[in-house]
């Protein structure tokens, strides 16, 4: 009787172009059946998911895109490949796609083409990707002038400044909430627990970032800061709370 192939370990990763896109989950909910297929066929356990919603196209796309990131440190740590359903899913740029290959030495696997070995195979696949996303641009500016050039007014420049404020709100309203949620689980923890213990914490429990994406150790610092800030304010409350009645509160 042969013997059955072990399962590996990998990290799933997606990736959307707009807010839109990311919140209606149609591109990520694609994507995830095709890299979940892909996995049980080729026997691999995903053990982290991260995600994006940016683009892919920029020379330095990759410093914006926190999700792939992780994922690229996470694969160094464990020495485990990346699976995408598409390699244009990890960049549309040719360079970024060879630096995360032969700089960091991460494997990719994309569910449309296979484990991508040759350098070659890999760097053809990504200049694809680029000219693809350079067409898209092309024809987007050509579709805009056009429209300019009929007389259409672009954008609803009315209400700019009350769907900005609106936006600011919304941001604010989301980051206070975030904060909130890790304040109910710093309260849970030592004092002293280290950022990557923290975000790992977080993702585990599926609390994400106000964007909706997994936590990194740059994207815990800030919301941290204020989280143990409000921890602090709120055991300050107290204290004043407690001591209300006493006249020498506050004089040492």
């Amino acid at each position: 009787m042969g013997r059955s192939r072990r399962w590996k370990d990998a990290i799933a990763y997606r990736r959307v172009s707009t807010d839109k896109q990311g919140a209606s989950g149609v591109g990520l909910e694609g994507q995830w059946a095709a890299i979940t297929a892909y996995a049980e066929a080729d026997r691999h356990q995903l053990k982290h998911e991260y995600h994006d919603i940016a683009s892919g196209r920029g020379e330095h796309n990759l410093l914006k895109r926190p999700g792939l990131q992780a994922a690229i440190g996470r694969a160094i740590s464990d020495g485990i490949p990346i699976i995408v359903s598409g390699l244009d899913r990890i960049s549309r740029e040719t360079s970024t796609v060879n630096e995360i290959v032969s700089k960091y030495g991460v494997t990719i696997i994309s569910a449309r083409d296979g484990k991508l070995h040759n350098p070659v195979i890999i760097a053809a696949k990504a200049a694809r990707a680029q000219r693809e996303g350079e067409l898209i641009a092309q024809r987007t500016r050509e579709a805009l002038t056009r429209k300019k050039a009929e007389g259409v007014q672009l954008g609803n420049r009315k209400n700019l400044p009350e769907a900005q404020r609106l936006g600011r709100e919304s941001r604010i309203r989301k980051a206070n909430e975030t904060v909130l949620k890790i304040v109910s689980v710093l309260e849970t923890l030592p004092e002293d627990v280290a950022a990557r213990e923290l975000a790992d914490i977080l993702n585990q429990r599926g609390i994400r970032t106000s964007r909706n994406l997994p936590w990194t150790i740059s994207a815990i610092r800030r919301p941290r800061r204020e989280a143990q800030a409000y921890i602090c304010s709120r055991k300050s409350e107290g204290l004043k709370e407690m001591y209300k009645d006493n006249p020498e509160f506050g004089t040492f």
